[in-house]
């Protein structure tokens, strides 16, 4: 009787303990879950992703300031829409030339420092160089900023050869006064010149006379045309071959004594390959050269006209997006950056008033830094 005694006595005791051990791991486990639950990362909505995206840029513009960044340091600035379901963003490419002073290492530190705080839905990544530094931004696996900086340094330019900068004056035709004024300059502007304007021909002829380059400044589709309007003469993206060469046709011979040829707006027809290897390889059969004026991103006009064997060159800064005379003259330093940077660069600018005040003021400055001034064509490579 003892026995069965104590035998039940260690089935209790059993009992008791698989209960308390069950309660543990249940314990455990529910602990576990809640942790898992709390601390999973949850799906991004287009909104959380936009709103990361937006941090990310203030970030990284932060860090630019602080370091010293200025506009005119930023040799090349582009900016991509990329789309992926019902995500929509802009990758934004940036080149920027920094001081033989700054640290590589150190400017990736704190960029990758600044960007911790925003999560793990950010992600950088760096490659650097003795004279480079790439830095790969991404959010939820997106690229969204690709920033490349390169020391300052001295161009490689041959024995006695000099940084060269051209300028081009685009949408000249349309008034008398202000072109004159450019023609009368001892100074070897290009002229860029709209078909059909009222003065076209006569501001081509002048220009002829007193030894200025002309080319013509070729209307194109834009986007959101019809609502925005080329001018007449324009390319359209519906034209077949034999429009688009029968209109080019009419386009060269409004303007005469031309040497090349830029397109004026033109952001739709020139992300198109099929329409600008046509429109490029009558250039090239009538010896004319082509300057790309990158009004979009995704512009395919350089790199068709290097498959084709055509003379080609794409400008570097547009001067007076603002018509601002500080900061047209903030983008005139950065064109000096560029052409101490690369040996040479190329500026489009209009006939604003703003635009001449500010030119007439840099240009014997731009002179000093030891820079030439010369016509487009003579960057051709």
């Amino acid at each position: 009787m003892v026995g069965s005694l104590v035998s039940l006595l260690r089935q209790r005791r059993l009992r008791s303990w698989t209960r308390y051990l069950l309660c543990f791991l249940l314990g455990v486990l529910l602990t576990a879950g809640g942790y898992i639950y709390l601390t999973r990362e949850k799906p991004f909505s287009p909104e959380d992703f936009s709103k990361k995206v937006f941090l990310a840029d203030q970030v990284i513009h932060g860090q630019l300031y602080q370091i010293g960044i200025s506009k005119k340091d930023v040799i090349s600035r582009q900016s991509v829409v990329k789309r992926e379901g019902d995500m929509t963003w802009e990758e934004s490419l940036l080149k920027i030339v920094i001081s033989p002073s700054l640290s590589l290492p150190l400017i990736e530190e704190n960029f990758k420092r600044g960007l911790f705080p925003l999560g793990r839905p950010v992600h950088v990544k760096s490659a650097r160089t003795s004279n480079s530094l790439q830095l790969e931004v991404k959010v939820m696996g997106r690229m969204t900023h690709h920033l490349t900086f390169v020391y300052a340094r001295p161009p490689a330019l041959g024995i006695g050869l000099r940084p060269r900068v051209a300028f081009v004056i685009d949408d000249l035709g349309a008034e008398l006064s202000i072109s004159r004024e450019v023609l009368r300059w001892d100074v070897p502007l290009t002229l860029s010149i709209l078909p059909f304007t009222p003065y076209a021909k006569t501001i081509a002829l002048e220009a002829q006379q007193r030894g200025k380059e002309v080319i013509l400044h070729l209307p194109m589709e834009p986007h959101d045309y019809p609502k925005i309007k080329p001018g007449q003469g324009a390319l359209l993206q519906k034209m077949d071959e034999k429009e688009l060469l029968r209109q080019l046709s009419r386009d060269i011979e409004a303007v005469p004594h031309i040497k090349g040829v830029s397109n004026h707006m033109g952001s739709r027809l020139m992300e198109d390959p099929e329409k600008m290897r046509i429109i490029l390889s009558e250039l090239k059969r009538r010896g004319l050269f082509f300057l790309d004026s990158r009004t979009t991103a995704q512009t395919v006009g350089l790199q068709t006209a290097k498959s084709l064997g055509l003379a080609a060159l794409e400008r570097n800064v547009f001067l007076d997006n603002s018509q601002n005379e500080s900061d047209i003259k903030t983008e005139l330093e950065r064109l000096v950056q560029i052409s101490l940077s690369t040996g040479k660069a190329i500026a489009i600018g209009h006939p604003h008033p703003s635009t001449i005040k500010s030119l007439k003021e840099m240009i014997p400055k731009i002179k000093e830094k030891g820079i030439d001034i010369v016509p487009l064509s003579s960057l051709l490579e």
